[in-house]
């Protein structure tokens, strides 16, 4: 043996206590402290325990340090599926849909709506229209101042269904009527008195001569005799010196209301063409109210004075 070999074995036994008690304290922590109670005061059975001291890995308490997998919670922390809920958050389609449409959808339980009021078109005006004509019936005047004779004589032969035109009867007519006018003139001509009675006496009609201050009262009185009757009406013209015969006349009805608009007359002069509407015409009702005058007598006072003179039944 050398001198040395004291001096190693001094050095080792240092470095095995060393040892021994790093071991030592790592098997405190692994083990517990049941071990730690277990064990034995003397360090000599630390030292028999060199071969199971060389667990190096037990030594690194790295393992039990880095609780890695229950520190990291990215699982929780990070709820990206649940954050993400695309197809429900953004409702576009359905909100363009509604925007297009602007028809709110029917309440089931309201009431259905009344319809709507159907506009009815407002009916035309109906046209009336009357006439009363024979050619054959109609008389010209024999003289310039006997054209009530004459008037007489045509309405006769309407009446009665004759056509006598003669000079001997519208003669005999003047005479007759001359002396039943209601006034006596110094002039040759008649009043609508005569002109009344001479019609009632040839044709068993109820005519008389009647007056009025409203032109538009005359007026509806010709067109509802016509109407009623159908017969013809006299009325005098130009100031009461002349006498026509009406013979029809045109107007429109109202169907809602049942108001009559007259649109004109047919009328006969017996004065003859031109001077006269011979053997008829058809006057509007402007140009009718031209001739259709107040009644003026120059002679004398008169009942019918300033008055619109209609001869009817």
């Amino acid at each position: 043996m050398s001198p040395e070999a004291p001096s190693r074995a001094t050095n080792a036994r240092p470095r095995a206590i060393v040892r021994a008690w790093l071991v030592a304290c790592a098997a405190v922590l692994v083990i517990g402290p049941a071990v730690a109670s277990a064990a034995d005061p003397e360090p000599s059975p630390i030292v028999w325990t060199a071969p199971v001291v060389e667990p190096s890995p037990i030594v690194e308490p790295s393992p039990s340090i880095e609780p890695s997998p229950s520190v990291e919670p990215s699982p929780s922390e990070a709820p990206a599926p649940s954050e993400a809920p695309s197809p429900t958050v953004a409702p576009t389609p359905s909100v363009a849909i509604e925007a297009l449409d602007a028809t709110p959808p029917p309440d089931p339980t309201s009431a259905p709506a009344a319809p709507a009021p159907t506009v009815e078109p407002t009916p035309a005006p109906i046209l009336e229209s009357f006439l009363v004509y024979r050619r054959s019936a109609i008389v010209r005047q024999y003289t310039s101042y006997w054209c009530v004779p004459a008037a007489v004589q045509t309405m006769m032969n309407l009446l009665r269904g004759e056509s006598n035109t003669s000079y001997l009867r519208q003669s005999v007519l003047y005479r007759q009527i001359r002396q039943h006018n209601r006034y006596s003139y110094s002039t040759l001509g008649n009043d609508v008195q005569g002109w009344a009675w001479a019609l009632r006496q040839y044709t068993y009609k109820p005519y008389y001569a009647r007056a009025y201050l409203s032109k538009t009262v005359a007026l509806d009185v010709i067109v509802d005799s016509l109407k009623r009757t159908r017969h013809p009406v006299g009325v005098t013209v130009k100031a009461g010196t002349h006498a026509w015969i009406v013979l029809g006349y045109r107007a429109s009805v109202d169907p809602v209301t049942s108001k009559r608009t007259i649109l004109g007359f047919y009328v006969s002069g017996p004065l003859g063409y031109p001077a006269d509407p011979y053997p008829y015409k058809y006057l509007t009702l402007a140009a009718f109210n031209k001739v259709y005058t107040r009644y003026h007598e120059w002679q004398r006072r008169v009942i019918w004075e300033g008055m619109y003179v209609v001869v009817n039944h």
